[in-house]
């Protein structure tokens, strides 16, 4: 069975680095993922839903999907193992 390709977008720093050399795997799916900075990746996925997986703004998120038009389906992912209330303005 082949696997499934999923793209991801997303900045390279210590919570995420396993996903870039493989040590953190995706059963299944063939993971391409893209260093950027957070904004840029922003900007590709409301401008041209260019990922199956990205970081997204929270209040850009919010935006769109009170629109009803987002085009992505947001996961809370705390890879900091912490909610960090402080940072919702």
């Amino acid at each position: 069975m082949s696997k499934l390709s999923i793209s991801l977008a997303c900045c390279n720093y210590d919570r995420t680095q396993a996903i870039f050399d493989g040590r953190a795997p995706i059963e299944g799916c063939e993971v391409y993922a893209t260093p950027m900075v957070p904004e840029e990746a922003f900007h590709r996925a409301f401008k041209y839903q260019e990922f199956d997986v990205t970081e997204l703004s929270f209040s850009s998120y919010m935006m769109v999907t009170s629109r009803g038009d987002s085009p992505y389906i947001g996961v809370p992912a705390f890879v900091s193992r912490l909610f960090r209330h402080s940072s919702i303005y």
